[in-house]
């Protein structure tokens, strides 16, 4: 059986849908909501996803594994910062304030509607999940070094 580029494009854009909804189906279902690092890490799996769609749709596809290195590498750089800061190698930059922010004319009640909000305010020092003791930052890690791996040795290939 002989693998080529159409195959890999189709693998991607399966793969990346799924750990996009995964993402999606822990934060508006389970309720998880994720750290401003964690959404960041959605976007390579966006780019995943468009560049899967043009490869499968064009002829320029052989052209396109570039793309796909780059974005992996990028997304592996982003993952390992993201897991730096969890465990505490690397500081919190402005990059992890969190997206929930108080305005200057909130009131006394709202004040305290927000401090009993059962929902807590995500960091990107705390995992919001972890599943086989591995946080979903490390597992972004590992299915994008995987993706990496991929896309080098697919440069080869031809559609």
């Amino acid at each position: 059986m002989s693998i080529n580029l159409k195959s890999i494009y189709l693998l991607v854009l399966a793969i990346s849908i799924m750990a996009l909804s995964l993402a999606y189906i822990v934060e508006y279902i389970m309720g998880i909501l994720p750290c401003p690092l964690c959404i960041y890490e959605r976007f390579p799996y966006l780019l995943f996803i468009m560049t899967a769609i043009i490869g499968l749709s064009n002829s320029y596809s052989n052209n396109l594994s570039g793309y796909l290195v780059a974005i992996s590498l990028s997304a592996i750089l982003l993952s390992v910062y993201h897991i730096g800061v969890q465990q505490g190698y690397f500081e919190l930059s402005y990059l992890c304030r969190p997206l929930v922010t108080i305005g200057d004319n909130l009131s006394v009640s709202e004040f305290v509607k927000l401090l009993y909000n059962k929902k807590e305010i995500p960091t990107c020092d705390r995992p919001g999940m972890i599943i086989f003791r591995v946080s979903m930052a490390m597992w972004n890690l590992y299915l994008n070094i995987t993706f990496f791996i991929i896309f080098l040795s697919s440069r080869k290939l031809k559609s």
